[in-house]
This record gives C-alpha cells, sequence and structure tokens, in this order.
C-alpha cells in the first residue's frame, strides 16, 4: 500500500511539474509577443502611415479629379446613386474600376524627398507636371499631388506636394494618363 501512494505522489509531482513548465511556457510566448512584437507592429504602421504619397482612405474620397499635361480633364464623383464620370463626358462610372484606382493610390509611397533646388522642377517633369491628382475627401478636405516623369531606373515617378518634391513608388498609370472609357459603365443589357 505504501509504494502505491508513493507511484501516485511521483506521477502528480511529474504532471504539476509539466503544468508549471508549460504555463512558464505559456507566459513567455505572450511576454514575447506584447513586449517584443507590439511595438514593432506600431512603428510599422506608423511607418506606413508617414510614407503614404497621399494619406487617405478610399471610403472617404467623395470626388477624384486627374489634369494630364496633355489631354483634359478628367472628373469623378461619388453620388448616392454610385461612381459618375462629369467630364470629359458624362455618365455613369463602374464603380470597380473607380475603386480601383483608388485603392492603387492610396497604395502608393514616398520613398525619399528631395531638396527643392532651382531648376529641379524643370528637370524632373514637374514644370508643368505630367498631371495634377486632387482628391476631395468627406467632409471638404482636398488632397492634391502633382506627377512628374518618369524613372528609367526604376518606375518611381517624381511628385510634388506642399512644396516638397518627393520620389514615388506604386503610381498607377491612370494616375498620369487617364482612359475616361475605362471608367464608363457599360448600358444596361450589354
Amino acid at each position: 500500500m505504501l509504494r502505491r501512494g508513493t507511484r501516485t505522489t511521483a506521477r502528480s509531482r511529474t504532471a504539476w511539474t509539466a503544468a508549471v513548465l508549460g504555463a512558464l511556457f505559456a507566459a513567455m510566448v505572450a511576454w514575447a509577443i506584447l513586449a517584443v512584437e507590439g511595438p514593432d507592429a506600431a512603428a510599422r504602421a506608423t511607418h506606413d502611415r508617414d510614407t503614404r504619397a497621399l494619406p487617405f482612405a478610399p471610403g472617404d474620397v467623395t470626388a477624384v479629379a486627374i489634369a494630364p499635361r496633355n489631354a483634359p480633364e478628367l472628373r469623378l464623383e461619388r453620388t448616392t446613386e454610385g461612381w459618375r464620370l462629369l467630364s470629359p463626358a458624362e455618365g455613369a462610372a463602374t464603380a470597380l474600376a473607380v475603386e480601383g484606382l483608388l485603392d492603387r493610390l492610396s497604395a502608393m509611397r514616398v520613398r525619399t524627398s528631395l531638396p527643392d533646388a532651382p531648376g529641379a522642377l524643370a528637370a524632373r517633369g514637374l514644370d508643368p507636371p505630367a498631371a495634377r491628382l486632387t482628391l476631395t475627401l468627406a467632409g471638404g478636405r482636398t488632397l492634391a499631388l502633382d506627377l512628374g516623369d518618369e524613372s528609367p531606373f526604376d518606375r518611381t515617378r517624381f511628385g510634388r506636394a506642399g512644396g516638397e518634391i518627393r520620389v514615388i513608388e506604386g503610381v498607377p498609370a491612370a494616375a498620369v494618363d487617364p482612359s475616361p472609357d475605362a471608367f464608363l459603365a457599360l448600358p444596361a443589357g450589354r
């Protein structure tokens, strides 16, 4: 009888030791996630927000205007019925095309900023700009970005906002050379 009780005590000690070690391991993992990953994720989010070429959420945009250097201005507006093309032609716009453009515009990132030296605008295709992009947000706030030449080396594009010259990556072609037909909705029944 004494032997049987000893085995039970040894087994329970082993089980308790394993449980304590498991709890200790879980606590260490939780600490690592909270103490190390948390601040790192916050730093990544701050960096992501700070490097955006245009700080906006696509759902907040109420109007888009793209004025290319050598073409008529493209203007789109959000209405209660959906998106509408206002110029160079008028008609219903495809929400998928407009929202896709807005998603791509919100994904543009500033790689670096450059000094605004004399002659810098013309050398980078910003005097006059290749296109001017203007977004109107809910509440009436507007964001404007002049887009210049594309770098042949890495497909970044020069931009200018608030007097600062920027090197921007991820600029969609439609931001410089929009095709109104790409935004027009097909007539019903087609």
